[in-house]
C-alpha cells in the first residue's frame, strides 16, 4: 500500500490500554484519525511507542498540515513525553491478521510477512530488521473479529 504523508502525535508506552488513554485525552477535540501504529523494537529494551494520525497530506500538497493545537500542547507538562512528528508519504507491505494485538500473533505476522518479501524478492527498507510495526484499526478491548496489520516498509 501506499500511504500519503501525515502528521501524527507519538508517545512511548508500556501498556497499550494506557497509551491509548494518553492519546486519546491528547488529542481531545482534534479528531485524531486512524489507524493506531504502534513501534517495538525487537530487543524488549527500548520504548515501544503509538501514534495516533492527526492530518494526511491533502491532494496536491506536498506536507500535511500541522495542527496548531496539537504543537502548543506537545511536550509540555503532562503532555511532555507527547511528540508531534510528520511521517513522509511510504510505501509497506502489509499483512493482516484478525486476532488480539498480542506479542506472539504480531511477531508470527512479522515473520511471515518476512518470508513472502524473500519469496517474492521485494526488499524492506534496511533499518525495519529492528522493528516490528503494527496497525490496530479497532477499540482496544473490542471483542471478536478485530482488524490488525503488520506493516514493513519497502526500500
Amino acid at each position: 500500500r501506499k500511504y500519503p504523508g501525515f502528521t501524527g502525535v507519538r508517545l512511548p508506552y508500556s501498556r497499550r490500554d494506557e497509551g491509548f488513554g494518553s492519546l486519546g485525552a491528547f488529542a481531545k477535540g482534534m479528531s485524531p484519525l486512524g489507524p493506531a501504529i504502534m513501534d517495538v523494537q525487537k530487543d524488549d529494551i527500548s520504548d515501544k511507542l503509538m501514534m495516533w494520525p492527526l492530518t494526511f497530506t491533502p491532494p496536491g500538497e506536498l506536507e500535511p498540515p500541522v495542527p496548531n493545537d496539537a504543537v502548543e500542547k506537545a511536550g509540555e507538562g503532562q503532555w511532555r513525553t507527547m511528540r508531534v512528528i510528520t511521517m513522509l508519504p511510504r510505501v509497506v507491505a502489509v499483512r493482516e491478521f484478525t486476532d488480539a494485538s498480542m506479542e506472539p500473533v504480531v511477531r508470527k505476522a512479522d515473520r511471515e510477512l518476512r518470508d513472502i518479501l524473500a519469496r517474492d524478492g521485494l526488499s524492506p527498507e534496511d533499518d525495519s530488521d529492528d522493528l516490528v510495526r503494527f496497525a490496530q484499526y479497532d477499540a482496544i478491548f473490542s471483542m471478536g473479529r478485530r482488524r490488525g496489520e503488520v506493516w514493513i516498509d519497502l526500500s
